[in-house]
C-alpha cells in the first residue's frame, strides 16, 4: 500500500472449511507487530483475532467483527494470498 514502509511476513495459515487462520508479521519503521486474523474465502471478509507487539505467543485475543477488506490494502493481500495458498 502506497506509503506503508513495513514489510510482511506470513508465519503460519491454516484452513478449516472456507476459513483461513493466518498469523503474520509486520516489521515496521518503528516497531513490531504480530496479529492472527480469520478470512473466509467464500465471502472474502476478514476478522481479526487478536495481535501483540511482543510475540506470536503473546497475542492478546479480542475478535473484531467481520469486515471488508479494501482492494490493494496489506489485509486484502494476505487474504487473497492465503486463500489461493490454502485452496
Amino acid at each position: 500500500m502506497a506509503g506503508d514502509k513495513g514489510k510482511y511476513y506470513l508465519i503460519e495459515s491454516k484452513r478449516s472449511g472456507n476459513i483461513v487462520t493466518a498469523i503474520n508479521k509486520r516489521i515496521g519503521v518503528y516497531d513490531t507487530y504480530y496479529t492472527k486474523t480469520e478470512t473466509n474465502c467464500s465471502t472474502m471478509k476478514m476478522r481479526e483475532i487478536g495481535g501483540s507487539d511482543i510475540s506470536v505467543n503473546a497475542n492478546k485475543v479480542n475478535p473484531t467483527k467481520w469486515f471488508d477488506l479494501v482492494p490493494g490494502s496489506s489485509k486484502s493481500d494476505l487474504a487473497n494470498f492465503v486463500c489461493k495458498k490454502n485452496n
